[in-house]
Formats: C-alpha cells, sequence, structure tokens
C-alpha cells in the first residue's frame, strides 16, 4: 500500500504542474496576440516614415559612414525578463559568442537573463536595463542617452544590435543589426527581416521644401530611425519571448498529461495486485481453517 501511496503523490504533483503549465501558456497566449498587434502598427509606421525618406532625400542619403576612431564595439543585446521560454536565450547567446569571440566588446544588456549570464562569465556590462511588456520611449532614454554619449566621444567604432526576429509562433530568429555605422545594407536586411517593402513614388516635376533646413531634417531623420530599430527590436524580443514560452508550456502541459495517464495506468496496476493478494491471503487462511 506504500507504493499506492507514493504513485498517488506523484499523479497529484503531476496534476498541479499540468495546471501551472496551463496557466502560464494561456498568460503567455494572451501577452502575444496584444504584443502583435504592436508590432504591425509599428511596421505601419515604418512604411509611412521610409516613404517620406524616399520621397524627400532617398533613402541612400541618410546614411553614415563611422568617423570614429575607437577600437572597441558595444554590443546592444536584448533578453528575456523570464526564463520558461526554451532555447529563446540560449541560441542568441550562440550567434553573440560565435561572432563577438575574437573582439573586444562591452555590453549593453536589456533584460534579466543576460545579466545574469555576462555576470558569471565575467563580460564587461557597461550598462543594464529592465523594460516591462509595455514600455514607452522614456523607459528607452538611458540606451538612447547611451548610445548618443558614446558616440559622440569616439569610444566606439561600431554597435551592434542583437535580438530574437518573431517570425511566427513557432519559429524565433536570432538577429543582428549594425546600428552604427549605420549602413544601407545592414538597414535594407532588417527591413527584409519584419517583411517591409519601401517603393518610392512618382514625384513628377513637384519642388519640395524642407524646414527648417536640410542639416536638421537628417538629424531628426536619423534619430527616428535610430529609435524605430531600438524600439521595433525590443518589441520583436518580447513578442519572440512569450511565443517561445508559450509553446514550451504546451509541450509542458502535454508531457505532464500523457505522464499523468502513465502514472493512473500504473497506480491501477498496483491496486489491482494489491487486491489480488489481500483475496489471495483471505482464500488461503479459509484453506487453512478448513483443513
Amino acid at each position: 500500500m506504500a507504493n499506492l501511496r507514493e504513485i498517488k503523490g506523484k499523479i497529484k504533483s503531476v496534476g498541479n504542474l499540468k495546471k501551472i503549465t496551463r496557466a502560464l501558456e494561456v498568460v503567455s497566449t494572451v501577452k502575444l496576440q496584444k504584443l502583435k498587434g504592436q508590432a504591425d502598427s509599428l511596421k505601419e509606421y515604418l512604411v509611412d516614415l521610409m516613404n517620406i525618406v524616399s520621397t524627400v532625400w532617398g533613402v541612400h542619403s541618410i546614411f553614415g559612414e563611422s568617423n570614429n576612431t575607437g577600437t572597441k564595439s558595444l554590443t546592444v543585446a536584448f533578453t528575456s525578463e523570464r526564463g520558461l521560454c526554451g532555447w529563446l536565450n540560449s541560441k542568441l547567446l550562440r550567434k553573440i559568442s560565435k561572432e563577438m569571440a575574437e573582439k573586444d566588446s562591452d555590453y549593453f544588456v536589456v533584460g534579466k537573463k543576460w545579466l545574469e549570464y555576462f555576470k558569471r562569465t565575467g563580460g564587461n556590462i557597461v550598462w543594464s536595463l529592465n523594460v516591462g511588456d509595455k514600455f514607452t520611449e522614456k523607459d528607452l532614454l538611458p540606451l538612447y542617452t547611451f548610445f548618443d554619449t558614446a558616440l559622440a566621444g569616439g569610444e566606439y567604432s561600431e554597435v551592434n544590435l542583437y535580438f530574437n526576429y518573431f517570425k511566427n509562433s513557432i519559429a524565433q530568429i536570432p538577429t543582428k543589426i549594425e546600428l552604427y555605422p549605420f549602413k544601407q545594407e545592414s538597414f535594407e536586411a532588417f527591413l527584409k527581416d519584419i517583411d517591409v517593402e519601401i517603393s518610392q513614388p512618382e514625384l513628377g516635376n513637384k519642388d519640395l521644401m524642407i524646414e527648417p533646413s536640410v542639416g536638421e531634417y537628417l538629424v531628426e531623420l536619423r534619430r527616428q530611425i535610430r529609435n524605430y530599430v531600438i524600439s521595433s527590436a525590443l518589441l520583436q524580443n518580447k513578442t519572440g519571448e512569450h511565443a517561445a514560452r508559450m509553446i514550451a508550456m504546451k509541450n509542458a502541459k502535454d508531457n505532464a498529461t500523457e505522464f499523468s495517464k502513465k502514472l493512473k495506468l500504473n497506480f491501477n496496476k498496483a491496486r489491482q495486485w494489491a487486491i489480488t493478494q489481500e483475496i489471495s491471503e483471505i482464500v488461503s487462511a479459509k484453506i487453512a481453517i478448513e483443513d
């Protein structure tokens, strides 16, 4: 009977685990749907912004070359705030480790999981930031400020942004975009990843007026594109996080269901064996008494 109590305890534990994973799956599904809507709105904003760029100036004209003399690179790494999201963080980590192995790089970490990892491995963390699902431009202000200050000081020759791109609920792709120098090829690859196509409209003989000046226009344009890339990367990473957690919790729930079935089968077998043994003992005792 002790074996029956042990199996019964395992069935209860697995049942509780199934309830927890089911709840986490539902929560991740709801959050995923909300963030997918925000990602779509952000894509619409980019289309409008880049159409203005194409109309007024031409996309290629806003990208400049690096004029910094620094030898170090800055890696901005986006990760999840919580675990239980499968291989999402580890796969991006392998990409960063492979590409930055031979470079002298500082790390600006967004998310709790990367911070824990770089503290263990001794990575040079220059700043860390924790951002919730409902973030605003104000929440990302420390990153914008650090980026502008570092480039103005000529400390870094390049700035790379690493994040998980949300392709669909099943696939999250580790992605890199070179944020500085802001090359056209890198930005076009980013647009392709997020499925955004830019078409330059025909102006004919129309004249355009840029106010207050071309220089101020380009400064503001670069700022908006930079903010968009960073915001979009963070949003894509968080969307991928909830998608990965949803799948991971669904798999955990399904495994708990299968394991619970096996435990119940073993419980019924053990219970049947105990009943059979008890009946056999009663019959044997009756025969012994009659003899």
